[in-house]
């Protein structure tokens, strides 16, 4: 959870010039196997971006928001999603916690837990993230 809090002048000057550290930390340690995260071609590709001027704060503002963003949708989730969900997630990252979590706002929840999968669906498991989406569609 720190990352959520994690922003700021202070975080700003710890990460500048150490953003491929930084930002390794989320691509092995969010990964249920870090040979199969981000590509090298991808990972230097963040960190070229991220390494510009007010890119980190741009990046972090998105968490930043999250207590406002976590009232929005408690405002939101009063009234149930009648609409077909998918909730798609890697075991070893977000599966047990988000199905639950979409069952608390719609009423028709299509689960997928890709074993073996952390956080970076696309990259650890293409084919099988793309075949569960078009299942869904």
């Amino acid at each position: 959870m720190w990352h959520f809090r994690f922003h700021g002048p202070t975080p700003e000057a710890l990460v500048k010039g150490r953003e491929k550290t930084y930002f390794a930390y989320f691509w092995n340690d969010l990964a249920a196997d870090k040979r199969r995260s981000l590509s090298t071609a991808d990972r230097n590709a963040y960190v070229a971006a991220y390494s510009r001027p007010g890119r980190m704060r741009a990046g972090w503002a998105y968490f930043a928001a999250w207590p406002d963003t976590a009232n929005d949708f408690a405002q939101m989730a009063k009234t149930k999603l009648p609409m077909p969900v998918l909730s798609i997630a890697g075991e070893k990252a977000s599966a047990a916690i988000l199905v639950p979590q979409m069952k608390l706002v719609a009423t028709n929840v299509t689960a997928v837990d890709l074993k073996d999968t952390g956080h970076w669906l696309m990259e650890e498991r293409p084919q099988e993230t793309m075949e569960a989406l078009i299942a869904f569609l």
